[in-house]
């Protein structure tokens, strides 16, 4: 390509010499997505008079494909309103270069000036930047490279070339929005509870049932509480709509999850009696007991010794100490998601017999009432269980017949023994209140 020659040669036969030049040449940028069209405009600043010029104009191979380029509208009517006597474009994979003098004959020239434009070119996105990532920068700069020989970058003015200041630009190619969905679902007593995050926010969320439709959320709201469900199983679907643009279709992004309404019930302890000093193993069975990780039991408001959740049905623990005495008593069954009462299921109790403290009769039990019969012992916690035999008295035959039963094969304790329970004949009895 020869005519950066042929405009050096023309301008130094027009003038010999120049005052002090100032000339400028830049590309204006832009952004879009992948698959759009940017042009990029030149322009010239200048402070001379100027008769041509020629360019060579690179771009970023990787991101953007030069599809284009045509005059500007400076350039389209320079020459008298008409196009340039010397016009020359040469486009390449890497870019284009370009040549032209205004007049061959010195009719027409560009006066100084600001904002000329001189050469508009198109561009096509070709970069795909990661969604949801940072765009892509990709440079259009003007260069001396192309051609063969190459061609610089000049402005001429009074018969010289000038090297003009030069400007690049960056042409932005805009990630697509990065469209997710994160769904978390819980289940409970009574409730579903959807909650979820989005990476671009949706022009609006359908919730569905099950497969019927249940709700159509507004923008910016991220979680839904499906309340008041009978038990079972449910499945949910959402769905994300984002509206790119108003021409585009939506996008749609969903997501499924599954939860279980298990209202928490209690339907049964075992035993039903124990022993007011407790330790004994216990059993309530219910539903509901995995729905929530904070699940306790409590029998006449204390917590169950060593609880263990043993599925969603069953809890075991150890029997607290009665804080109230003998008698009936509620079960409770509580968590984070809600409780039931089996009002009055168990009785604490005591033992006939037993009076030492513990809960098992044996001589221990003969000597601690002979103590408090004879020695100025401590009266047993529950006196009604010093009544052995029956006659309504509590004396020496009481620890005779505790002997007689565990040594001499006699008669058992009168009612309750051998389990905890209560006096048959409480209205006449000594009365139990550890």
């Amino acid at each position: 390509m020869k005519f950066n020659y042929l405009v050096t040669l023309l301008c130094l036969a027009m003038a010999t010499s120049i005052c002090a030049q100032e000339t400028a040449v830049s590309l204006t940028g832009g952004s879009g997505v992948t698959g759009e069209a940017i042009q990029s405009h030149l322009l010239l600043d200048s402070s001379v008079v100027v008769q041509g010029w020629s360019m060579g104009v690179c771009h970023d191979t990787d991101n953007l494909e030069l599809t284009a380029a045509q005059d500007g509208p400076t350039t389209a009517i320079i020459n008298g309103g008409g196009a340039p006597d010397f016009n020359e474009m040469n486009i390449y994979p890497e870019g284009l270069t370009v040549g032209v003098v205004i007049s061959f004959v010195g009719s027409a020239s560009l006066d100084p000036g600001t904002g000329y434009g001189l050469l508009d070119i198109d561009y096509l996105l070709t970069g795909v930047a990661t969604a949801g990532g940072l765009p892509i920068d990709a440079e259009v700069a003007f260069c001396g490279t192309l051609g063969s020989p190459a061609v610089d970058v000049v402005i001429v003015s009074g018969g010289a070339s000038l090297t003009p200041d030069q400007t690049p630009a960056n042409i932005q190619i805009i990630p697509p929005p990065d469209f997710c969905l994160d769904l978390v679902c819980q289940g409970g007593v009574s409730d579903s509870i959807l909650s979820w995050s989005e990476c671009t926010p949706f022009d609006y969320v359908l919730v569905h049932r099950d497969g019927d439709l249940i709700a159509m959320l507004d923008p910016g709201v991220t979680e839904y509480v499906d309340a008041d469900l009978a038990p079972g199983s449910y499945t949910y679907s959402l769905l994300g709509v984002v509206f790119p643009d108003p021409v585009s279709n939506p996008e749609v992004v969903s997501a499924i999850c599954n939860t279980s309404i298990i209202p928490v019930t209690a339907e049964g302890v075992t035993p039903t009696v124990g022993h007011y000093l407790g330790g004994v193993d216990v059993q309530v069975t219910g539903s509901g007991f995995l729905a929530a990780s904070d699940t306790e039991v409590t029998i006449d408001g204390v917590a169950l010794l060593g609880l263990v959740v043993v599925d969603d049905n069953t809890v075991t623990g150890l029997l607290p100490s009665s804080i109230n005495g003998v008698g009936s008593v509620d079960v409770r069954v509580a968590n984070s998601l809600g409780e039931a009462t089996l009002p009055g299921a168990f009785t604490y109790g005591f033992i006939r017999g037993v009076v030492n403290g513990d809960s098992q009769l044996d001589i221990g039990d003969a000597m601690y009432l002979s103590y408090y019969l004879f020695s100025g012992g401590d009266a047993p916690a529950c006196l009604e269980a010093a009544e052995v035999n029956g006659d309504g008295l509590i004396d020496l035959a009481d620890p005779i017949y505790v002997v007689t039963y565990l040594f001499r094969s006699g008669p058992m304790p009168m009612t309750p023994f051998p389990e905890a329970g209560l006096d048959p004949d409480q209205a006449n009895g000594y009365g139990c209140n550890p």
